[in-house]
């Protein structure tokens, strides 16, 4: 009986092969996603097989053939919404990084500023006010407090050259901003201020929005910006 039998050693990848074949139910497993093609094939089928004296009504497969041609519709626009989408995640992430070591306008109460160099910041008032006070301060306490005057509602930008209060011209760093006035009720009113700062660094979120990182530390989102420069 041995004379029937193939040769048939551990180095035999044809044995080999079909063996994994067999043994592997995928391998010859039926397609079972049935695409448009089959089903037209089948309604093809159904109509030519039928019984003369008792014809099929086609309504239902056309139907389902309809909801499977807009299935398939769909499917490919979602794709294509997809690629779109993280094609313009991609964009927002290079327009982004763009943006490193320039310099941008936030909303907010920390500044950087650089030695010998002008701080233009913009102080932005809901209302009339007067005795208007803009108060530049570090770590240490007190820089400088500057007298504004009188604010009409909306912006203005004050500058601040960088001397404190006795003429010493301060270093670079992070300074804090405190603006206060007084109403025409004679309350005092804190006001909104507009800083400048730079990028460190820029961050992807999950969702695709982007975070810029700035000098001071402080977090901002990309939509936040109001200004940009170099």
């Amino acid at each position: 009986m041995a004379d029937y039998l193939p040769d048939i050693t551990t180095g035999n990848k044809d044995y080999m092969a079909a063996m994994q074949q067999l043994s592997d139910p995928s391998s010859s497993a039926p397609n079972k996603q049935l695409g448009q093609a089959d089903f037209l094939m089948l309604l093809t089928t159904q109509m030519q097989n039928q019984d003369p004296s008792k014809p099929m009504d086609p309504t239902s497969f056309v139907t389902d053939l309809t909801q499977m041609s807009q299935l398939e519709s769909t499917n490919k626009m979602t794709e294509s919404i997809m690629a779109l989408t993280t094609g313009f995640q991609n964009m927002q992430t290079l327009q982004g990084a763009s943006l490193i070591g320039k310099s941008v306008q936030v909303n907010g109460e920390e500044f950087s500023h650089t030695q010998g160099q002008d701080s233009q910041l913009t102080l932005n008032a809901d209302q009339p006010l007067t005795d208007v006070k803009l108060v530049v301060s570090d770590s240490n306490g007190l820089v400088k407090e500057i007298d504004v005057g009188a604010l009409q509602e909306g912006e203005k930008i004050v500058s601040w050259d960088g001397l404190d209060n006795v003429g010493v011209e301060r270093g670079s760093g992070v300074y804090s901003l405190t603006a206060y006035g007084t109403d025409e009720n004679g309350d005092l009113k804190s006001i909104d201020t507009v800083v400048a700062s730079k990028v460190n660094s820029v961050g992807v979120n999950t969702d695709g929005s982007i975070t810029l990182t700035l000098a001071t530390g402080e977090k901002v989102a990309m939509d936040a910006v109001r200004e940009i420069s170099a």
